[in-house]
């Protein structure tokens, strides 16, 4: 069970009914749950993370799609400001 993290990775490729679990990477003994908040942020950042390639500045697209994936991108970094943060939060729609 040595370097377990080496040999399965991320496992993001699990899918998202698995993103939600509170589960964190285990170093040493024990194992730890992450707050309901630090789950939200996490997918915040995930969901970011996805959409870092369309406000590249060599990505070429239409003005008003490429200002809706700003928009998009604003509303998750903003995720932790919404009154609702963390139990009842809104999700943008990501652009198309």
């Amino acid at each position: 069970m040595e370097n377990i993290q080496d040999n399965l990775g991320d496992l993001s490729w699990l899918g998202e009914e698995f993103a939600d679990q509170g589960w964190v990477q285990v170093e040493g003994e024990g194992l730890e749950t992450s707050s309901e908040a630090e789950l939200v942020w996490e997918k915040a950042k995930q969901l970011l993370r996805d959409s870092d390639w369309a406000v590249l500045p060599d990505v070429i697209m239409f003005k008003e799609l490429k200002d809706e994936w700003i928009e998009y991108r604003k509303v998750l970094r903003e995720i932790q400001t919404q009154s609702g943060f963390p139990t009842n939060v809104f999700w943008p729609k990501k652009p198309e």
